[in-house]
């Protein structure tokens, strides 16, 4: 029996709890992840990353090897063929006009596991346990205590934290020890997963798109398939729904069988392929009740589980934890009372019903796409086809999120209006702050100024603003740091004005904005400081 002490337990070492380790570690906090596999997944579960993931990623160091793992730029589009020797057509992808410093990467999630994990070799702040499951928890006043089992040699542990993050999936060990109820249908489907390795790198839409549906033919004549690209050259994922509630399948297919229907599908009858493995899965809309139970936080697939059409799941969960990572480091560094961590579930629980409200929305124009893909009806299928453009380009809906309340102060103004195709840049406070390059080189961007740290931005002119910034750090003991602005683009969306200011915290989020200035600055400036950190 070992017993050791970290601020931060972490329960489920996928690419949601590896990302919490990193981002606390960045922070100077200790943290212990626990998961009960052996190593990283074998199975590319999420197959893609989009502009905010990447740009946190970017911060942390991972985008470079991540990105180079994944397809082409251009690659988010989905195709329809006849075999692998005719393309019916294909969706057009998302165009990227430097919205963030970092575009989108279709990538597997077994490679951003594996990259995760590289990186966080060089952090001592941060332990990896695998072979480790999480048995019991008791909560108390002062924090979590967990006995812990390892797999292998049934040696258990009890460690002790002042928090804990379940990053563990729906339903799953935190959430049952936090009492988290989740709303929202538990089953939608029951779906099947086939990894297979498939040398179709001689094929220009196989290396060029990221899913593929391909239809019915004189030598097969099953229902249409859905295939994903997770590499460009001979790894695929092949999903087929198997049943509503249960596997309605009479039998399950063997390995024989179901390379044989590959082959058919793909009209290639003496193509080589393995089946690398299969993974039935549920598919649901489900969302905890809260994100937060005491010293217990949520984040990833046990916060919240959505369909993966459109990519927002992963996603989802890399923001939760950049979201609770800065805020948890507050409250430890004494920075920052309880409260603060309030603002977690206030903040992503709605971004969380937003994204799976969207989610759900692409699941229902995905099976007209399908249907459209085998109905031999070209003007239907061009439809489809150029429908599905709402499905892939959602970098409006990716970085135009906002909170509405939370850990900032909201200041009445009118948001931009919501355009899930379009990204529309503004300073307004719970929106992410603008992108700009601050170099010719274009090698830094506004986002890296904000990492550990809060941040005042003046305008130009805003010395007054800049001044205030320091008298209220020396009161509060709280670093905060100053970035003078210059002339600014108006399609940025700062609409601080030149004698304005606004405080961004170390996630990127604008918390307090004023376009004006005030007789006593520092006073305004500290009770606002006051009520995004009491």
């Amino acid at each position: 029996m070992a017993s050791s002490d970290v601020p931060v337990t972490i329960v489920g070492g996928g690419p949601v709890g590896l990302s919490m380790a990193l981002a606390l570690a960045r922070q100077g906090v200790r943290s212990r992840v626990l998961e009960q596999k052996e190593t990283t997944t074998d199975h590319p579960k999420a197959r893609g990353l989009f502009p905010r993931a990447m740009e946190i990623f970017r911060q942390w160091g991972v985008e470079g090897p991540i990105r180079a793992r994944g397809l082409p730029p251009g690659s988010d589009s989905f195709a329809v063929l006849d075999g692998l020797e005719r393309e019916l057509g294909r969706s057009p992808p998302e165009p990227f006009r430097d919205e963030g410093p970092a575009r989108k990467s279709l990538v597997a999630q077994d490679a951003v596991e594996e990259e995760l994990v590289a990186k966080l070799a060089a952090y001592p702040e941060a332990e990896v346990h695998w072979n480790t499951r999480a048995l019991a928890g008791e909560v108390d006043e002062l924090g979590v205590t967990i006995t812990a089992e390892d797999v292998k040699t049934g040696r258990t542990s009890v460690w002790r934290s002042a928090y804990m993050v379940g990053a563990d999936g729906g339903a799953g060990f935190c959430a049952k020890l936090a009492g988290i109820a989740y709303e929202g249908p538990p089953q939608l489907a029951v779906m099947l997963n086939t990894y297979f390795r498939a040398d179709l790198s001689a094929f220009e839409t196989m290396r060029e798109v990221a899913g593929m549906i391909f239809t019915r033919h004189e030598g097969y004549a099953g229902p249409p398939h859905s295939f994903l690209n997770t590499n460009g050259a001979d790894r695929w994922l092949l999903l087929e729904r198997i049943g509503a509630r249960a596997d309605e399948r009479a039998s399950p297919a063997t390995e024989a069988e179901t390379i044989e229907k590959l082959r058919a599908v793909l009209r290639q009858p003496g193509l080589d392929i393995r089946i690398i493995n299969q993974a039935v899965w549920r598919l649901t809309r489900r969302i905890a009740e809260t994100f937060r139970e005491g010293p217990v936080f949520l984040a990833g697939d046990a916060a919240h589980r959505f369909p993966p059409t459109g990519g927002l799941g992963l996603n989802s969960g890399i923001e939760d934890v950049h979201n609770l990572a800065w805020k948890l480091a507050f409250v430890l560094q004494g920075k920052a009372s309880e409260r603060l961590l309030d603002s977690y579930d206030v903040e992503r629980r709605p971004i969380a019903n937003a994204n799976a409200d969207m989610a759900l929305l692409n699941m229902a124009r995905f099976q007209k796409f399908t249907e459209a893909a085998v109905s031999g009806n070209r003007d239907k299928l061009d439809f489809w086809l150029k429908d599905m453009a709402n499905h892939t380009n959602s970098i409006g809906h990716v970085l135009g999120f906002t909170y509405k309340e939370g850990a900032l102060i909201p200041d009445g103004s009118t948001p931009p209006p919501p355009t899930p195709r379009t990204y529309t840049p503004t300073d307004r406070p719970g929106s992410r702050f603008p992108h700009f390059w601050l170099d010719p080189q274009r090698t830094r961007s506004s986002l890296d100024l904000f990492d550990s740290d809060m941040v005042l931005v003046v305008g130009e002119s805003g010395d007054a603003w800049a001044e205030a910034a320091g008298e209220v750090s020396r009161r509060w003991n709280l670093p905060i740091l100053v970035h003078r602005l210059g002339e600014v683009d108006p399609a940025l969306g700062i609409a601080m004005g030149p004698r304005g200011a606004a405080l961004v915290r170390p996630d990127g989020v604008t918390a307090w904005r004023i376009g004006w200035p005030e007789p006593d600055p520092a006073e305004v400036l500290g009770a606002a400081v006051a009520a995004i950190l009491p």
